[in-house]
């Protein structure tokens, strides 16, 4: 079932099959040369006649081995660091890097008071344009130098695990001076999210859904789980205003053990459809394996994996495409969906892939889209 949910290229060696799929691919002359995820995209807005009216996509990176302040990355593949911008015309197959006015053409970097909880990496969880006040608010994540166990490796203490949300506002999505947080802590010690509150996702009140409380959603890592090594719980909190949250508790976590998604729910997107709440989520096994998902909503608050998309809740719906030579070979994730005036959708997710012969993976972008309105059935956008 899974297979004709999504289209499969070429499993030739070319470049072009390659990179078939994928909108952005690796810069060796960029801000985040060594390694980039995380796209959140908006589509552009026809009555803007700014120059950049294109289609947006904040994304986070790193160019070093090093995190800021001298830290080593407590994952090497981690790609957080810095945050930036690509836009493109159509959103479609392609976006160009855009040159931000931090060193490099990044858009925000960590914080340099050392006391901060976002000094030493950040990351994009999403980025809002708030019509009533005029201004970008960009959802973001950092983590600071508290030196912490690192969750399953009870001995390895870090700095940059504990991870909380961030808010930064701008004038024109491109300048980012006002910076605000953490705007959600994490919860007392012996609850769910004592260890982190990270990747938050915003869906602000408007026509296409009646609640009139914006709506994050947000990920951390628990104790426990299969052999003590930790597993993903998703949660939500409510504000009125988009700066003020409340917390409302967790609200997915892991599927049954041997399930596609036994290792738990972690980056995620909610958006409105239909009159009901969607939200595609990245889940794993205790091999790592990631792979997209869906749960559905009646109200934003309370979520059930879908039982329709795949072979068990939750789906998966899009998934690695293992055993061709392409780019997303390895692992899929970080989904994004915008909803077309068409009313399909498009799919945005961070792809791991590594070539025959290599022994490194390199990371990109990619698109799928619904087939038509079918938001259970997904297809890769391929050249």
């Amino acid at each position: 079932m899974i297979g004709s949910m999504i289209a499969m290229a070429s499993g030739s060696s070319s470049s072009a099959s390659w990179s078939s799929g994928r909108v952005l691919g690796p810069d060796p002359s960029s801000w985040d040369s060594r390694a980039f995820a995380g796209a959140v995209v908006l589509p552009a807005d026809p009555l803007s006649a700014t120059s950049t009216s294109a289609w947006r996509m904040y994304y986070y990176g790193r160019s070093s081995d090093m995190w800021n302040m001298g830290v080593t990355p407590f994952n090497a593949s981690l790609p957080t660091g810095r945050i930036g911008l690509a836009l493109s015309d159509d959103g479609g197959l392609s976006f160009t890097r855009f040159k931000g006015p931090l060193p490099q053409g990044a858009l925000l970097d960590p914080s340099d008071d050392p006391s901060s909880f976002d000094c030493v990496h950040i990351g994009v969880g999403d980025v809002v344009f708030n019509a009533s006040l005029n201004q970008w608010f960009l959802y973001y994540f950092g983590g600071g130098l508290d030196e912490l166990p690192l969750v399953g490796f009870p001995d390895r203490r870090c700095k940059g695990v504990r991870l909380q949300p961030g808010l930064a506002i701008s004038e024109d999505g491109i300048h980012f001076l006002d910076r605000k947080g953490p705007i959600i802590t994490v919860g007392d010690v012996g609850s769910w999210d004592h260890n982190g509150v990270s990747w938050p996702r915003v869906l602000q009140p408007g026509s296409s859904h009646s609640d009139e409380k914006w709506i994050l959603s947000y990920h951390t890592r628990e104790t426990g789980g299969f052999n003590n090594f930790g597993f993903f719980s998703a949660g939500i909190a409510v504000s009125n205003d988009g700066k003020v949250w409340e917390k409302k508790g967790k609200v997915l976590s892991c599927g049954e053990p041997g399930t596609w998604d036994e290792g738990g729910v972690s980056v995620r997107h909610i958006i409105p459809y239909n009159g009901r709440y969607l939200m595609f989520y990245e889940g794993s096994n205790y091999k790592f394996e990631f792979s997209i998902g869906l749960a559905v909503s009646d109200d934003g608050l309370s979520w059930t994996k879908d039982s329709e998309c795949g072979p068990e809740p939750g789906g998966p719906v899009l998934k690695a495409r293992k055993g061709d030579d392409v780019w997303d070979n390895v692992v899929v994730g970080t989904p994004y969906v915008v909803v077309l005036p068409d009313g399909s959708l498009r799919m945005y997710y961070l792809g791991v892939g590594k070539k025959e012969g290599d022994t490194s993976t390199q990371q990109g972008i990619g698109v799928a889209s619904s087939i038509g309105t079918d938001f259970r059935s997904w297809r890769r956008i391929v050249t």
